[in-house]
């Protein structure tokens, strides 16, 4: 791993620590979970496979709101893999499989962008699947918003509709979602970019400390514009949901 690569791998894993730590219940984390729930089922058993899981976010609202479902991990950073085993167990480590044939949805929540050829780990991803599973992806949209915040985190590109389509034009897959979210914080990053362009300066990669109130306003606006998201024509994340054929 190149010195560089190992700074950005450094600021991932302190970012997604500072999750475990801070972030459970921020605005931006519940929203996004608003959007993958609505694709769980909530009277039946199902397992999902969170590629990429970092902190374990998506295990823990999952034990809260779909209790019946199997949360199942895959990560690479070895001090998050070692927490998501002590909070979950080793059989939960999908990682240490071959396929994912069992599970009924798949979750890449904010990963794609860290993958320097997005194409190939796609294909990969889904040759794994079974016939009729569901892949969730999300991740941070228009390179007309990149910043210094994207390079510290290891980003490659961020996304927008026709970029996300591109990569996933030869697999085999249906489109079944494909929305922009977060339309109104779309002036904040317009602010981050101008204000630490890439190239110049150094950004802080974690998610800010907001007062209670504050969170509860910005989760209160995100769920209305996660309500809306299939007329929204920009947005800064992009969430797409395919399946397998």
């Amino acid at each position: 791993m190149s010195l560089g690569a190992q700074r950005h791998a450094g600021a991932l894993e302190n970012h997604v620590q500072r999750q475990i730590e801070h972030s459970r219940m921020f605005f931006w984390h519940r929203v996004r979970w608003s959007a993958v729930a609505g694709y769980l089922p909530e009277d039946r058993d199902f397992t999902l496979v969170d590629v990429g899981a970092g902190a374990g976010l998506l295990g823990a609202f999952m034990a809260r709101d779909r209790p019946r479902g199997r949360n199942m991990f895959v990560e690479t950073l070895p001090a998050l893999e070692r927490h998501l085993e002590s909070e979950y167990g080793l059989a939960s480590n999908a990682g240490r499989g071959d396929s994912y044939a069992t599970a009924e949805f798949v979750a890449l929540l904010d990963v794609l962008e860290h993958q320097r050829d997005d194409r190939a780990f796609l294909g990969d991803l889904v040759s794994r699947m079974r016939p009729g599973a569901l892949l969730m992806i999300m991740v941070p949209a228009h390179m007309r918003l990149w910043s210094r915040w994207d390079v510290n985190l290891g980003h490659h590109r961020r996304y927008d509709r026709s970029v996300l389509r591109g990569a996933t034009a030869d697999l085999p897959v249906r489109v079944i979602e494909m929305s922009y979210l977060f339309p109104e914080m779309l002036p904040l990053g317009v602010v981050r970019r101008l204000r630490r362009p890439a190239g110049s300066g150094s950004d802080e990669a974690a998610f800010p400390d907001l007062s209670r109130g504050v969170n509860d306003a910005l989760f209160a606006v995100g769920t209305a514009t996660l309500r809306l998201r299939r007329w929204w024509p920009a947005g800064t994340s992009l969430f797409a949901v395919l399946e397998r054929n």
